[in-house]
């Protein structure tokens, strides 16, 4: 279902309100409850507290129905035969995203080159300096049509989510708000300047090697959900045509083995190192 049938499933309201309880009759002592009112969601929709924050329910799975609020009850000897009204509260529905593959990375590392790489008639804002992209950007790689018995062509999705910075998993720089959509992809694209990455005043925040890139990010994606560090992971050495040959023919070997993460620093080691499934190139 997708997410723009709900406005339209609303009628154009933006409030949904089960009947309130009946109080009772003369010919009817107990009152009927009130009859349910339901909304169909896509899956992967957050319901979350507009007040408080708090997250009701993450609707994951298919079929399943989850209680919002309550409905009145009917009339009775509890409430003096009275019918009851329901319970009243002010709702978010947040949506995450399916991607086929989830770009990931810290800001300025190159994901939307790689994304226009793959759809270059997507209009994608590229530029040479952090933050460039603020918010997902979700993309359809289409196959060429080679296959004439194919009824439908093989496309693949790909999410270009904003740069995560050190601590996206206490939602800083409004990390969670991105890195939700990463939950339902299927493989994590792990983008990596190969100069390394430096976040504002050099005297306050220190130098990162690509190697010490990586394992910032494996923290924050462990930190936000352990299950995201399960996922099939490739990672990409980008811009790898601004430093020497060897030093990505290095970075590959150390990436390449499962103890990748013992070359890092002790603070700056995952405690659930991600085993990549593949370490590419580009000098995008």
């Amino acid at each position: 279902m997708p997410f723009q049938q709900i406005k339209k499933n609303l009628n154009g309201r933006f409030r949904v309100a089960a009947e309130h309880g009946t109080s009772s009759q003369k010919l009817k002592l107990v009152g009927q409850n009130g009859k349910h009112a339901v909304l169909n969601i896509p899956l992967g929709i957050d319901v979350v507290h507009k007040e408080s924050g708090d997250v009701l329910h993450k609707c994951n799975k298919m079929y399943q129905r989850y209680l919002i609020a309550k409905g009145g009850a009917g009339g009775n000897y509890r409430n003096n035969y009275k019918g009851e009204p329901g319970e009243e509260l002010n709702v978010l529905l947040h949506l995450k995203l399916r991607p086929n593959i989830g770009l990931v990375g810290l800001p300025n590392a190159g994901k939307s080159t790689i994304l226009q790489a793959f759809i270059p008639k997507k209009s994608v804002k590229i530029a040479a300096y952090p933050f460039t992209t603020l918010k997902p950007q979700l993309g359809f790689w289409k196959a060429d049509d080679d296959d004439k018995t194919s009824a439908e062509p093989f496309v693949l999705s790909l999410a270009d989510l904003p740069g995560l910075i050190d601590g996206a998993a206490d939602n800083r720089g409004r990390g969670h708000e991105f890195m939700k959509h990463l939950e339902y992809a299927d493989i994590l694209l792990i983008v990596v300047d190969c100069t390394g990455f430096q976040m504002g005043d050099p005297f306050e925040n220190p130098w990162r090697s690509p190697l010490e890139c990586v394992g910032i990010l494996n923290a924050e994606l462990e930190n936000y959900l352990k299950r995201l560090v399960k996922k099939p992971c490739v990672v990409v050495l980008n811009k790898t045509d601004l430093v020497e040959k060897q030093e990505v023919e290095d970075l590959k070997a150390k990436l390449s083995t499962k103890g990748w993460h013992k070359y890092l620093p002790e603070a700056l080691q995952p405690k659930i190192p991600i085993q990549f499934d593949a370490v590419t190139t580009s000098s995008g």
